[in-house]
């Protein structure tokens, strides 16, 4: 009995340092890492004076083991406007920072920025980066840099001044999700709304009312104001998501521009009582596309549908648009295998389902159709063969850069691969010179100035400038 309860405490010993030597092993491969309470913080609270708040986070070991943390850093390091605190010290670099197993460490952030500093960025950013085991987690520190009315995953309605600009940080919606909310939001002249990445400004069941004139449109574009290492802020695409209708109620645009975006403008209808017009808008350099419509009820008149990484617009999958004296012209100096404006009348499933979706009605009036691409002028249709109808689409006195063969029920007294010589297209600058090939070539219509205010003569000019 002796020898048996030796033998039984001896074996729970061994098995008791046994655990706890693998408790204290330190854990080296790459398989083991750290856990951090969030990816992302942001200083939401807006100073009017230089300020100071603190915030902090946890840094977790889930791990059986020792974790040994090679090195945290701020990034920016000095030159930050934040400051971190690892376990009681203050610096940039922390390095060998150990943490036992099921144990944390805190990491208190603190940033000084004075929001009136013009020569600031909207929002001013730095990360902190973990290195454990060659795995590399980050946090991302934002914080207010100037003065403006920020909206941050919110709900929004009523009237945006101008007096200070709007940031979009994450989602600022029209609208609450899945509810018939009929909110409204209306856009004063001269405002500025920058979008931090991935933002958008979402109108669901709700109108949006943009009302600019020539003299102070309505500017929306990403929050970077200040130039990228060797290219200019305004030369990068896809800095912010856009402008997203879905469902939406009656709503206006009116002389605006959308730039540096994902998609500009994407509208999602699906509905036969109400629209969306657009007068004299620009939208340029998107990554994706400057326009996307999706069975959509869409007025243009006087647009222009600039330089894009990929579309400058696809008109697609039903509704009913009308887009006169607009200009679809892609000069990026991006590589791509696109044309400038695509129409379609059907989508495919993942299951490779043909799914037709015609117009109720497709009418594009003097309009241009270019860029720099050997062919800019798609019209993907099913056709008469497949449907038994013919495509409810009509190009009429337009000015189409294409190799295909255009067929008549779709075109009307247009025409092919003229040479429209804008002033400067890879610098966004479209109006016409006098050897432009599109003046005059126009059908007289009820529109009676161009996208700049100036008087159209008959006969117009194609697209949205008229020469003067």
């Amino acid at each position: 009995m002796k020898i048996n309860k030796i033998i039984v405490i001896a074996i729970s010993v061994l098995i008791t340092l046994f655990f706890g030597c693998k408790k204290n092993n330190i854990l080296t491969s790459s398989i083991y890492d750290i856990n951090v309470s969030t990816d992302t913080v942001l200083f939401d609270t807006l100073f009017t004076t230089i300020g100071s708040t603190t915030k902090r986070i946890k840094c977790y070991n889930n791990n059986n083991g020792i974790i040994n943390i090679s090195q945290i850093n701020l990034l920016n390091g000095e030159d930050s406007p934040f400051r971190i605190n690892v376990d009681g010290e203050s610096g940039v670099v922390f390095k060998d920072l150990s943490i036992l197993p099921g144990d944390s460490i805190f990491i208190f952030i603190e940033v000084t920025i004075d929001p009136n500093g013009s020569n600031l960025p909207l929002i001013v950013e730095d990360k902190i980066i973990f290195e454990t085991n060659n795995n590399i987690n980050k946090v991302v520190l934002n914080a207010w840099g100037q003065d403006a009315y920020y909206h941050v995953n919110e709900i929004v309605q009523g009237i945006w001044s101008n007096d200070k600009p709007h940031v979009i940080y994450g989602v600022a919606a029209v609208g609450y999700p899945n509810i018939d909310s009929n909110l409204n939001l209306t856009i004063e002249s001269g405002t500025k709304i920058h979008g931090h990445s991935n933002a958008v400004l979402y109108i669901y069941k709700s109108s949006l009312n943009v009302n600019g004139n020539i003299s102070n449109p309505v500017i929306f574009q990403q929050d970077r104001t200040e130039d990228y290492l060797l290219y200019p802020a305004d030369s990068i695409s896809g800095q912010w998501r856009g402008v997203y209708f879905s469902s939406p109620l009656n709503s206006e645009i009116r002389h605006a521009e959308i730039n540096n975006s994902i998609i500009g403008l994407q509208i999602d209808t699906f509905t036969i009582n109400n629209q969306v017009l657009l007068n004299k808008v620009k939208i340029n350099n998107s990554l994706y596309s400057n326009i996307l419509t999706q069975g959509s009820n869409v007025t243009a008149t006087n647009c222009l549908f600039g330089n894009s990484n990929n579309y400058s617009a696809i008109i697609s999958i039903g509704g009913s648009v009308n887009f006169e004296h607009c200009t679809f012209a892609n000069y990026s100096s991006s590589f791509r295998n696109t044309p400038a404006f695509l129409f379609k009348d059907y989508y495919q499933t993942a299951d490779d389902q043909i799914i037709f979706r015609p117009f109720s009605e497709a009418q594009f009036t003097n309009c241009i159709f270019d860029g720099n691409a050997n062919s800019d002028f798609a019209c993907d249709t099913l056709g008469f063969d497949f449907t038994g109808i013919n495509t409810n689409v009509i190009f009429d006195h337009c000015s189409l850069k294409t190799e295909d063969t255009i067929n008549n029920y779709i075109q009307n007294n247009c025409f092919f691969n003229l040479s429209t010589h804008f002033k400067n297209p890879e610098e966004w600058v479209f109006e016409l010179t006098d050897s432009s090939e599109v003046i005059n070539k126009g059908k007289t219509s009820n529109i009676i100035d161009d996208i700049m205010n100036q008087t159209r003569i008959a006969p117009n000019d194609i697209g949205c400038y008229e020469f003067q």
